[in-house]
């Protein structure tokens, strides 16, 4: 459900309600609903309500929706739990029918392998466009939005097609049931967590190196500042009339200088340090034409890989790695002929 800049948060109250199954008659106060029980259950109130805006009045067992009302906070909290998902069709006069072994040779590249191209066909194919909220925190604070399109099929992340969408003719639609169940929003946001550091590369860029210039800058003076004192207390031995125990005191705190300074060393790491936490917050379901092909790897024996010509980027899916799950271009091949990325071919996980 939408909301509109202006609109009162009765109207919300109203729209929030019927888009769960409530039924409402609308009164010059506010309006009466009658709930479903998982409706009642969730807001903690009667299956029959009465609604007003702003305060409640004469006493009567009005439920306020006012800003900031307890039945008004409950209703936010419900329609925020679950991610906003639209759903869109693309459009296109002309799809490619031919070039496909250039598009492969310049998109994917198969290690130790050749190949040839043994058919290929139009389908309709569905992508996940996925906008997630972003917040790295260290000694400071740093967040933003990221746009990620994903081929639902594979779960391969799509470089680039976030950007070229609005090149295309779409036409909304109501998304079709199950689209985005739990399971897959794990298994997608892992993939993203897998590839945060390749995703957020150049939006973190600065912000890593300014705190790697600060965790420096704060090390420097640290070591000059234990040097210093490690001298100071070193010279302090030359002084005349001091008792044994003295000396041995100061011997004894010169040694654990070291050790001291490599702990607040590691204070100072774990300060700079940057925590990247992601979190979902409005999906898109795509349904396009697409060209599927069929393509024949040979690596001493045969292996049928289904290949994706994307018509909104101009260019062939990236595959998944089967070991690790993340996205790839530069593929490998394990014995039993398992889809790797350079990592992973080190030691086939699958195997």
């Amino acid at each position: 459900m939408s909301y509109k800049p202006g609109q009162e948060p009765v109207d919300f109250a109203s729209r929030f309600l019927e888009n769960r199954g409530a039924v409402l008659e609308i009164n010059p106060s506010g309006f009466e609903a009658l709930l479903p029980e998982t409706l009642a259950e969730l807001l903690e109130t009667g299956d029959h309500i009465q609604v007003a805006g702003g305060s409640t009045a004469d006493g009567k067992a009005l439920y306020s929706i006012g800003f900031g009302s307890p039945l008004l906070e409950k209703m936010v909290s419900a329609a925020c739990s679950k991610i906003p998902l639209l759903s869109c069709g693309l459009e296109f006069e002309y799809l490619k029918s031919q070039g496909f072994e250039k598009l492969i040779r310049e998109h994917l590249n198969f290690n130790g392998s050749v190949g040839k191209i043994e058919s290929s066909a139009i389908i309709k194919t569905d992508y996940l466009f996925m906008t997630c909220r972003y917040v790295a925190q260290s000694d400071e604070q740093k967040q933003g939005l990221l746009r990620l399109v994903f081929n639902h099929e594979t779960g391969a992340l799509i470089p680039g097609m976030e950007d070229m969408l609005s090149n295309v003719v779409r036409h909304f639609n109501k998304p079709p049931k199950p689209v985005l169940n739990d399971a897959m929003l794990e298994k997608i946001m892992e993939g993203i967590k897998k590839e945060s550091e390749t995703i957020l590369g150049q939006v973190m860029f600065s912000f890593k190196e300014s705190m790697t210039r600060r965790f420096r800058r704060d090390v420097g003076n640290l070591e000059e500042y234990y040097d210093a004192l490690k001298k100071e207390m070193e010279k302090s031995l030359e002084r005349p009339g001091q008792s044994d125990d003295l000396i041995r005191d100061r011997k004894e705190k010169i040694a654990l200088i070291p050790e001291e300074l490599t702990r607040k060393k590691d204070d100072l790491f774990k300060k700079y340090s940057i925590r990247v936490n992601i979190e979902p917050c409005a999906a898109m379901f795509i349904k396009t034409p697409a060209v599927r092909i069929l393509y024949r790897a040979m690596i001493g024996r045969k292996k049928n890989l289904s290949l994706t010509y994307n018509p909104v980027t101009k260019a062939i899916d990236p595959l998944v790695c089967q070991g690790c799950g993340t996205s790839i271009t530069s593929i490998y091949f394990c014995s039993h002929l398992h889809l790797l990325c350079h990592e992973c071919n080190t030691k086939c996980p699958v195997c």
